[in-house]
């Protein structure tokens, strides 16, 4: 199995970034090569793919791990985590106010 990322909105920073990746039960990966760390999530049975940092600089990665198994399925869903710098969503946020007083926060 082969996963790929590659960040492109140039105005963001993703820290931290954890894909994981569901197994078949009662396999184990071998992981050929990665970008970043990688670990077992026994409570999950997933394998957790960690990036510490994507930036417009350093914008993808790959995944690669064989595994027995032929049911695709099992793999799904990839849940992916991040904390994100800058505006994902094209969105900036001017200010926040108290809605009573209208006093900023």
């Amino acid at each position: 199995m082969n996963i790929e990322y590659e960040l492109e909105n140039e105005g963001v920073n993703l820290y931290d970034v954890v894909i994981s990746i569901p197994l078949p039960a009662g396999s184990y990966p071998t992981v050929n090569s990665h970008t970043g760390e990688w670990q077992l999530n026994p409570s999950s049975h997933s394998l957790d793919w960690n990036i510490a940092l994507v930036t417009p600089d350093d914008r993808s990665g790959s995944l690669e791990f064989t595994i027995d198994g032929d049911d695709v399925g099992m793999f799904f869903p990839v849940r992916v985590s991040f904390v994100g710098q800058g505006s994902i969503a094209g969105v900036h946020l001017a200010g926040v106010s108290r809605v009573d007083s209208g006093e900023e926060v």
